[in-house]
């Protein structure tokens, strides 16, 4: 297929000590009498969550955790590319046609393609748990208002689809070759919303 961390928990730990004891130091000066101001409640928010493309993604290790941010406005078309990337990693084991349409233009062959394999995945109650995806290189080739073509490098080394269980379905296959190119082009809607309109494999052939 082309969470919350104990850091975070330990995290939010601190910021309501860090609360308390300032509490306990209020008023201890002074001999004004007057009331202390009252304590603003400590943001108890957890971080957006994070995907790192540049590092071996463990196969299931998205599965069950928040979808990370998507940003598809703008001109940091790199950008753009690897947040649309992490989203579909996520979505690949946490998978959900109806958020197909925030990452791939529907009525493309490519959306057409990803609808129909993630129909597939919730008919059967399967998901995916590709083994070691990273994201090697994303670079902008062209730049039109409505259009941006870019070459990107990947890898990863295991196809995997497993149920409800965790339980691998069928053998799965290593991919061949481990790292592939590929060219990407994305296209804007009225809105400033960018989306993947084509996502093809770069051929190494050669005609003469």
């Amino acid at each position: 297929m082309s969470g919350c961390s104990s850091q975070s928990v330990a995290r939010l730990f601190v910021v309501a000590l860090v609360g308390v004891l300032a509490a306990c130091s209020d008023g201890s000066g002074g001999g004004g009498g007057g009331k202390a101001s009252p304590e603003t409640s400590p943001s108890t928010t957890a971080p957006p969550p994070t995907i790192d493309l540049s590092k071996p993604i463990p196969g299931g290790s998205l599965h069950g955790t928040l979808r990370p941010p998507l940003e598809n406005t703008g001109t940091d078309y790199v950008a753009i590319l690897k947040s649309i990337t992490a989203n579909f990693r996520w979505l690949t084991e946490n998978p959900d046609v109806s958020l197909l349409q925030d990452l791939y233009a529907p009525g493309t062959e490519t959306f057409a393609f990803q609808e129909s394999f993630f129909s597939a995945l919730n008919r059967r109650g399967l998901r995916g748990a590709d083994e070691g995806y990273r994201l090697l290189s994303a670079e902008v080739i062209d730049a039109q208002p409505q259009t941006v073509s870019l070459r990107v490098s990947d890898e990863f080394s295991f196809e995997r689809v497993v149920d409800s269980q965790g339980n691998q379905v069928g053998e799965g296959r290593a991919r061949n070759p481990a790292v592939k190119n590929w060219n990407v082009a994305l296209t804007s809607d009225s809105e400033g919303h960018w989306r993947v309109a084509s996502w093809t494999e770069v051929s190494d052939t050669v005609q003469l």
